[in-house]
């Protein structure tokens, strides 16, 4: 029998998230955490290295290049050269985006559907 997934009730910090997801899978968190933060390394090592991560069904790092542009301090009025770095941006797919405006808070996921089972 498939578990009900924990309901969320309160801001997703990292801690939170590990709760949660062990909550889901019924280990504790210190097993977890290892598998977490190495994700999450995984994707800043990606973005880092200037490769696109696409995670289907919830959304898309994009890395980009910003060149140099002179800016002013609103304050002091000086102004300075910022010289061109990286940036990363995210994309929300398509899926979640609609899961978001619908308020499908229990039916969020990103799992694919079966084949043949429609669109969700």
């Amino acid at each position: 029998m498939k578990k009900k997934p924990t309901r969320i009730t309160r801001p997703l910090t990292t801690t939170t998230l590990i709760e949660t997801v062990a909550s889901d899978l019924g280990v504790q968190p210190a097993d977890v955490h290892d598998t977490v933060m190495a994700t999450f390394d995984v994707i800043a090592r990606a973005a880092a290295s200037g490769h696109k991560v696409a995670i289907t069904n919830f959304g898309t790092f994009r890395p980009y290049r910003v060149g140099a542009r002179t800016v002013r301090d609103p304050r002091t009025g000086d102004t300075w050269q910022d010289g061109a770095h990286q940036k990363v941006g995210f994309r929300v797919s398509p899926s979640l985006a609609d899961a978001v405006r619908r308020r499908l808070a229990a039916s969020a996921t990103i799992r694919k559907l079966p084949k043949g089972s429609g669109p969700r």
